[in-house]
């Protein structure tokens, strides 16, 4: 059993409307042996959503450029973490000492993703060990996703969106406080 911590809408860009997925949101729960539940779940049509072939569950660069969830994590000063979960069970994890510079590879272990779908839906799940998320809640946190569709175009999503393109690396973007442990 898991204790849900958030659940929120992400919004899709306006510069990069999207006609596979019509609604996207993500859920933050922790399980019952104190790990992390990670889920996205979009609601349209997802036969037209091009998603990444299966890969080894190992860090993996440039996930984003395709289909791929992401999760920033603020730390204190300009410092952030950035957390790629890619359908395919590659993943991604990234220390940045500033905006988009000082960036250095976070190892953790591999999450558990598993992808799951119907006709008008397709959820994707991340599970992660209890210590395994590069933060300690105590900070702001960015939800965002990159869905590509077949013929490749690419549409960006995230809990808020800064004015001009997309960036989720942008402060604005990181919306979201979770509980203080111990008050969920």
């Amino acid at each position: 059993m898991s204790s849900i911590l958030a659940e929120r809408a992400l919004q899709c860009h306006p510069a990069t409307p999207c006609a596979a997925i019509v609604a996207l949101g993500a859920r933050i729960a922790r399980t019952a042996d104190f790990g992390w539940e990670i889920s996205f779940i979009a609601a349209g049509d997802p036969s037209l959503v091009s998603l990444p072939p299966a890969a080894p569950p190992v860090h993996s660069d440039g996930l984003w450029k395709t289909t791929c969830f992401e999760l920033f994590f603020a730390r204190p000063g300009d410092a952030y973490a950035e957390l790629n979960l890619s359908p395919s069970g590659a993943f991604a994890a990234y220390h940045f000492d500033h905006y988009r510079t000082g960036m250095t590879r976070i190892d953790l272990p591999a999450p558990d993703i598993a992808v799951t779908g119907g006709s008008e839906r397709l959820v994707m799940t991340a599970r992660l060990c209890e210590d395994c998320l590069p933060w300690d809640r105590t900070g702001r946190i960015g939800i965002s996703a990159v869905i590509e569709e077949q013929g490749g175009r690419i549409s960006y999503w995230a809990l808020a969106h800064p004015p001009g393109k997309p960036d989720f690396h942008h402060r604005d973007c990181f919306a979201l406080a979770l509980p203080p442990l111990g008050s969920a």
